[in-house]
């Protein structure tokens, strides 16, 4: 419990930095969606470039993780997706629950609980898990965004679908990913001066992410909004754990260690960029106060997993 505590407190310090920043008036409100822009397009790309250039991917690949994982979270965005457009949301929306609801937060929540419970395979799990998610995940959920959001723009199909190819490709993530795995595969190494750029940005993403989920609920009380936020910390916190604990059953057996990392890693509530993310589509709103409640509810739902699987 204690080393729960200890991960989870500098992620709400940081939010309750930014918030009292901003209730103060300590920084002005409209900096912040500048400060958004710097995580989106700079610092995260910065931290996905930095670590997917290091791995050495022969070394760490474990197919019967990736699989799982990868199965279980487009399993959960079928089912999200299904269940969001029966209950007649707003095609936007419910795409960006589905990502809310598939997207932990693997470098910054995910990985030092790892290392509190099987430090041997961390470093392997948070390799594995970040190549699912950016050879899968992420470029699934913005191509769903941007597909939903150009057609929200009146637009033929046929021209969103000729366009969408060219809008997922111009997301500094995307770029970012598909250059650190060129990189690796590769096995380039970058110049020292740029490795430690890049270093310094990805430090930096997860500090000023959080800093802006909390200056974002400045005057936005989670009161009458509580509602639309639970399926996703469900889906999230519960049901996204539970599919991909169903792969691993289901699938041939691999290293225990890996499968209890597995599940950890799709216990942890969603990226801390996912408000800056929702910000793109006019619900910077929602999206904080989603990942504020999850990552409160994940305090008590990591640990309880912690307890079950010992």
């Amino acid at each position: 419990m204690l080393a729960i505590i200890s991960i989870t407190a500098p992620i709400f310090l940081l939010i309750g930095m930014g918030y009292s920043a901003v209730r103060w008036r300590l920084i002005p409100a409209d900096t912040i969606p500048g400060l958004g822009r710097f995580v989106l397009y700079f610092a995260m790309p910065g931290l996905i470039l930095s670590t997917l250039s290091k791995m050495r991917i022969e070394e760490v690949i474990e197919p019967g993780f990736m699989l799982a994982y990868g199965l279980g979270s487009l399993l959960l965005m079928g089912l999200g997706l299904i269940l969001f457009r029966l209950l007649r949301q707003d095609p936007v929306l419910a795409s960006l629950k589905t990502m809310g609801m598939v997207m932990p937060n693997t470098p910054y929540f995910g990985f030092p609980v790892l290392l509190q419970v099987v430090d041997s395979v961390a470093g392997q799990a948070l390799a594995m898990a970040m190549l699912v998610e950016a050879m899968l995940i992420i470029p699934l959920s913005m191509a769903l965004l941007e597909f939903y959001s150009s057609r929200d723009d009146s637009q033929y199909l046929g021209k969103v679908l000729l366009t969408l190819p060219r809008r997922v490709l111009r997301n500094p993530m995307i770029i970012a990913i598909l250059a650190g795995l060129l990189i690796a595969l590769l096995e380039l190494r970058l110049p020292q001066a740029i490795g430690t750029t890049l270093d310094m940005l990805g430090r930096a993403s997860a500090a000023v992410a959080l800093f802006v989920i909390g200056a974002s609920l400045v005057g936005r009380p989670l009161k009458g909004k509580v509602g639309g936020m639970v399926p996703v910390m469900a889906g999230k916190l519960v049901v996204h754990p539970l599919l991909v604990g169903l792969m691993i059953w289901l699938l041939p057996p691999f290293n225990p260690d890996l499968q209890l990392a597995l599940l950890l890693l799709a216990a942890m509530p969603m990226m801390s960029i996912y408000p800056i993310i929702g910000s793109q589509y006019g619900q910077r709103y929602f999206a904080a106060g989603t990942l504020l409640l999850t990552t409160l509810s994940a305090f008590a739902s990591v640990s309880l997993l912690l307890l079950f699987v010992r």
